[in-house]
């Protein structure tokens, strides 16, 4: 895995309020995108974005892990870059309010994630509630097989140039600014 994004920022709120800034899908529509979300684990859901003229942005997620109010985290696959993510939120409690943690990085594999199956654990003491299974993505593989390595070696720097830069940019903002705001107001 690749860390893409990593920012830290300090709210003077505690981390139930901001959790529920991260979580409610109202709120999340005044800081983030239009979404469909659920704070119930497994539940898959939709970012919209209308942000260019003309163009509508859709990001597929899924949660992968939901520790209230410390730990949220979603898979992400978006209609631009194409490339599977994850979006890790942790909220920590400090003196005067949280420190929330975003890491933002892509993970190169198909994420599936496998119901609990502690009976079938218990037997090599192993207890989870939760396994995530990556895979390679094959799909990509066999539809860049026409594409020249010119062309590919392109189309990668390009992704990446865009993924960094603007994510870094997108999530700067929209944390430092919109989530402030709607912490503000919403919460």
């Amino acid at each position: 895995m690749t860390e893409q994004v990593k920012l830290s920022v300090f709210y003077p709120h505690p981390p139930e309020k901001v959790w529920q800034a991260l979580t409610d899908c109202r709120i999340l529509n005044a800081w983030m995108m239009t979404n469909n979300f659920e704070a119930r684990l497994g539940h898959k859901f939709k970012f919209e974005s209308n942000s260019l003229p003309g163009i509508k942005t859709i990001i597929h997620c899924e949660v992968v892990e939901l520790n209230k109010p410390k730990r949220l985290i979603y898979s992400w696959q978006d209609s631009v870059t194409g490339e599977p993510s994850l979006v890790i939120w942790t909220l920590t409690a400090v003196e005067g309010g949280t420190q929330l943690q975003l890491k933002h990085q892509r993970t190169g594999y198909a994420t599936t994630v496998i119901p609990d199956r502690s009976e079938d654990l218990g037997q090599i003491g192993i207890r989870a509630s939760l396994f995530l299974y990556e895979q390679p993505i094959t799909r990509i593989n066999q539809q860049m097989s026409e594409i020249s390595s010119l062309q590919l070696a392109t189309k990668d720097d390009l992704n990446s140039l865009v993924f960094h830069r603007n994510f870094q940019e997108e999530w700067d903002y929209r944390l430092n600014h919109k989530l402030l705001q709607a912490l503000q107001n919403h919460c």
